[in-house]
């Protein structure tokens, strides 16, 4: 069944900086926590973890071209039941290293080929010796090999291994032996990310306290460094996931003793940390031992710990709309392109002694037009039509408005367009016009508003004007335009005197 969305969160779908949750099509995995999660092409893996009672070696996928989840029945030789493990991605295989089985923790590494659906345990060759049996250790891919740091294997370790896929061999980078001052210290239930040619850990427990140190391995230069940091860092914590998008490292929740829901951006441009406050929709809650992915513009995280409840829920951060290959409609500059354009012009108006060239197929949208075209009227049939009373200008305006929708409605212009509007059966046009010129009444212009929305039926803006005169009556009374208004229609100004 497909879990239901509040029409809020549909509303948000693909709205950025916003959370919704994940509408599949199909039975998520149980809940749990300490399990890992990966993307391999346009799917989410998930692995193993903790469901409360047992560890178990389920294994899922979830496309998410079609939002669907599907359990995974595979060949050959599958990992045991674990948590607190590692898997990585390469090419076309998902990889699953160490953890702890309930009983042992273990060392021993898998690889399942997407490609066939088999599971095979890897033997490495080579001199050198994989990481002692360990969990809550990170791991990351870096240019055809895994690095595996850190963890817990009756000591927190700090050592640092790196695993080639093309020689299947395992060699120690560097070792406590080898740290210097930016060393990282021992640690466990840490994050590394991989942004550019750097691993860069945050976090994680020492086995007296959290830690919220933040530091980066160069690949390119094989040396640590500790990040220094402006802004206000997230707290001290563990269990946490971390994830890259474009210029930025994101944070999410984890345990400083208690479960979070906190979220932070590490900007590498301006070296600073913020919080992340969201645009809509409803945070996860608190959690740590939860996965966190990217795939797309957007973040993903599925399940984790409250500190009370294994969880399986399964939520969505956007960074970005999505983009789309298909290119933004140009129809409203194309059509602006053919106002006064002889090419295919059907009808030629004379404004002002000017001509103007125009399509009869766009101007039917005015229903003057329409009447004038397709009636009985002596126009319907004429190339050239003179219209009088009209300026050049207001009827481009016109013209342009017809094609376009569009109106650059400025002050100066708005009463003679909104005559105009009027004369031609623009009703929306009028509406715009309306609205321009109500936010402009004042003492001297208000007796002219009033006289005009009167002669061409604009009862919105007539009320206005009205009210506005019969407010400021004194001094309204006093200017030129109401004098003329007087002589031109004296049941106005009874009509203003009886408001009073």
């Amino acid at each position: 069944m497909a879990e239901l969305k509040h029409p809020e969160e549909e509303s948000l779908e693909n709205k950025p900086w916003c959370w919704t949750t994940v509408l599949a099509q199909s039975k998520p995995p149980c809940q749990r926590s300490l399990h890992t999660g990966v993307v391999l092409e346009n799917s989410l893996y998930i692995f193993g973890g903790y469901d409360g009672v047992q560890r178990t070696n389920d294994f899922y996928r979830f496309s998410f071209a079609n939002s669907r989840w599907t359990q995974i029945v595979s060949n050959g030789v599958f990992p045991t039941p674990r948590d607190r493990h590692v898997s990585v991605v390469f090419g076309t295989c998902v990889y699953v290293y160490g953890g702890y089985d309930g009983y042992n923790r273990v060392n021993d590494f898998y690889e399942y080929n997407a490609e066939t659906n088999t599971w095979r345990e890897i033997i490495s060759s080579g001199n050198g010796s994989p990481p002692s049996a360990r969990h809550s250790h990170s791991g990351v891919v870096y240019e055809g090999s895994m690095y595996i740091f850190a963890g817990y294997d009756g000591l927190y370790r700090n050592d640092f291994h790196r695993y080639n896929f093309e020689t299947n061999s395992w060699r120690i980078v560097t070792d406590s032996l080898g740290a210097n001052e930016h060393w990282p210290k021992p640690r466990y239930r840490t994050t590394a990310t991989v942004v550019g040619d750097k691993m860069l850990v945050f976090g994680g427990h020492d086995g007296a306290r959290q830690l919220n140190d933040f530091y980066a391995w160069s690949f390119t230069n094989e040396t640590w460094s500790e990040i220094e940091t402006l802004g206000f860092p997230p707290s001290p914590r563990d269990s946490h996931v971390a994830v890259s998008f474009k210029n930025s490292l994101f944070i999410f929740g984890g345990s400083t003793g208690n479960a979070r829901s906190d979220f932070f951006e590490y900007k590498f441009d301006e070296q600073r940390w913020l919080p992340i406050c969201s645009t809509g929709g409803t945070p996860p809650c608190s959690r740590f031992c939860h996965i966190g992915v990217v795939y797309g513009k957007c973040f993903f995280i599925f399940g984790g710990y409250d500190g009370s409840t294994r969880l399986n829920d399964f939520k969505q951060f956007r960074f970005e709309t999505e983009s789309s290959d298909v290119p933004e409609s140009t129809l409203t500059q194309e059509l602006s392109c053919l106002v006064n354009n002889q090419q295919f012009s059907d009808i030629t108006f004379i404004i002002e002694g000017k001509p103007i060239y125009a399509h009869k197929l766009l101007l039917c949208r005015s229903n003057y037009f329409s009447a004038m075209f397709s009636g009985n009227m002596i126009e319907g049939n004429s190339k050239e039509i003179t219209i009088n009373n009209i300026s050049y200008p207001i009827f481009l305006t016109i013209l342009r408005y017809l094609y376009t929708d569009q109106a650059d409605v400025n002050l100066e212009i708005a009463m003679d367009l909104f005559e105009a509007a009027d004369l031609f059966c623009i009703e929306r046009l009028k509406k715009i016009c309306e609205q321009r010129i109500m936010s402009s009444i004042n003492i001297e212009n208000a007796a002219n508003i009033f006289q005009a929305s009167d002669l061409h039926g604009a009862s919105n803006l007539r009320e206005a004007s009205l009210r506005y005169i019969v407010n400021n009556f004194d001094q309204v009374c006093k200017t030129a335009s109401f004098k003329d208004m007087a002589r031109a229609n004296v049941e106005l100004v009874l009509e203003i005197l009886n408001k009073r």
